[in-house]
């Protein structure tokens, strides 16, 4: 059907893969991913995470640290699912998974997200002629070379959480 996301199969692509590998954090600082779950009445939750908060460790495996008294670490721990949206110049990037929670972080909780879908959605000149998307979502951080060292640390730390039993 024309004007639909473009089904990519249940892995990363390279690219997206590499773009949220923790490596190029510092160029990676000004930009938001936007998080969507459900809450406990059905309804749509949106909030916005760093590339310090987000982390595939393959192709099909993401981490994700949220605070862990948010309604964001609600609607993952209680319906096991959230979509991550990657929007950036000229292409937007969703990204739903099944998520289970990680023995991991006291401020913060941290979940495991496989991957289940992934799909493209980029502009089509044939159904919006020269429309693109011209940017993400972006923020600005103050001291930024702390919040660098933070986020590479707690990176680091999700790489290496363990699946919490249930």
């Amino acid at each position: 059907m024309a004007g639909m996301s473009r089904r990519l199969g249940d892995s990363l692509p390279p690219p997206l893969q590499q773009r949220l590998s923790g490596r190029d954090l510092r160029d990676r600082m000004s930009e938001a991913i936007l998080v969507a779950t459900v809450d406990g009445e059905a309804r749509p939750h949106a909030a916005m995470l760093s590339y310090g908060e987000v982390l595939a460790v393959d192709a099909r495996t993401l981490r994700i640290a949220v605070y862990r008294e948010s309604i964001t670490a609600q609607n993952i721990r209680e319906r096991g699912v959230v979509t991550l949206c990657l929007i950036a110049p000229g292409s937007a990037f969703y990204l739903k998974a099944r998520t289970r929670e990680l023995l991991w972080g006291d401020a913060l909780a941290g979940f495991e997200a496989t991957l289940e879908e992934v799909l493209a959605d980029e502009a089509r000149a044939d159904m919006e002629g020269t429309a693109t998307i011209t940017s993400g979502i972006g923020f600005r951080v103050a001291e930024a070379e702390s919040r660098l060292a933070a986020w590479s640390a707690q990176l680091a730390a999700l790489r290496t959480a363990e699946v919490a039993r249930r």
